[in-house]
């Protein structure tokens, strides 16, 4: 419930990342805005944007960071692969705890004991820990040596790249907002001013669908010179002042062709 979305610019060189404030809480059943943006920061130039379970993202991230923090010169495929280390370690500590100690047993011990247990219970123990998830999504965003990449990791612990797309949004505003960098003939050569725009547009729209947030919208900006920087409140306020122009601008359009849709002649087959 919320919506994050990334894409690459200025001929591959910088990121543009949008973010509302929507954060869920699921074991409380809790949804709010929160007042700090949300967003992660592993590094200088690399940014983290989540959504799901508002709980389960921290020690995934932390625990990366200090694993990227000794590399001497990280690239953004470094990021998402230890992300996917830790989603994956957390998932797995998650269904032993859930499902393998509920019968005293740990995971190696029930890989040696197996033999000796009801096939019933393996094939249910089994069945059970692999379907446990995360209900959780990284959207991996930065700029190293070889430019501006994308990559997503999400259960049961997988990296996808979006390079060849140069786009990616997760959360439940994500199709209102790829389909408006559909319409807009997204490309990754665009320059930076438009591409703030089109993922603020991106944002504004996806914001018709349930649990994103409309009281906040964050954007980030990554380049290899300045790392990544939060567009400040005046910026956003000339932003806003913007969309409304163009809202009121598609709204005449559309009125304008009202005579011509009234006049319409319909006709029918045969």
């Amino acid at each position: 419930m919320t919506i994050c979305l990334a894409l690459v610019c200025d001929s591959q060189k910088s990121i543009v990342a949008v973010a509302d404030r929507m954060v869920s809480v699921e074991f409380l059943s809790l949804q709010f805005e929160q007042r700090t943006p949300k967003v992660d920061y592993i590094g200088k130039r690399f940014a983290v944007l989540t959504a799901g379970d508002a709980l389960g993202h921290t020690d995934i991230i932390r625990e990366a960071a200090k694993d990227i923090n000794r590399l001497s010169e990280a690239t953004v495929r470094d990021v998402a692969s230890h992300l996917e280390s830790q989603f994956i370690r957390v998932r797995r500590d998650l269904a032993e705890k859930t499902v393998m100690h509920r019968v005293g047993l740990d995971y190696s011990t029930f890989l040696e004991q197996q033999r000796n247990l009801a096939p019933e219970l393996v094939s249910a123990l089994m069945s059970e820990y692999q379907s446990v998830g995360l209900d959780i999504e990284l959207l991996v965003t930065g700029v190293d040596s070889t430019g501006a990449h994308l990559y997503l990791v999400s259960d049961p612990g997988v990296t996808t790249c979006f390079d060849s797309i140069g786009y990616a949004a997760i959360g439940s505003g994500l199709p209102h907002a790829e389909g408006f960098l559909a319409e807009a003939d997204y490309a990754p050569s665009i320059p930076l001013n438009r591409a703030v725009w089109l993922t603020y547009v991106a944002k504004r729209r996806s914001e018709r669908a349930p649990g994103v947030g409309s009281n906040y919208t964050d954007v980030v900006i990554i380049d290899a010179a300045t790392g990544a920087q939060l567009l400040d409140d005046r910026t956003m306020n000339d932003l806003n002042g913007i969309y409304k122009q163009y809202v009121k601008g598609l709204q005449e359009v559309t009125e304008g062709f009202g005579n011509d849709v009234a006049g319409l002649s319909l006709s029918f087959r045969g």
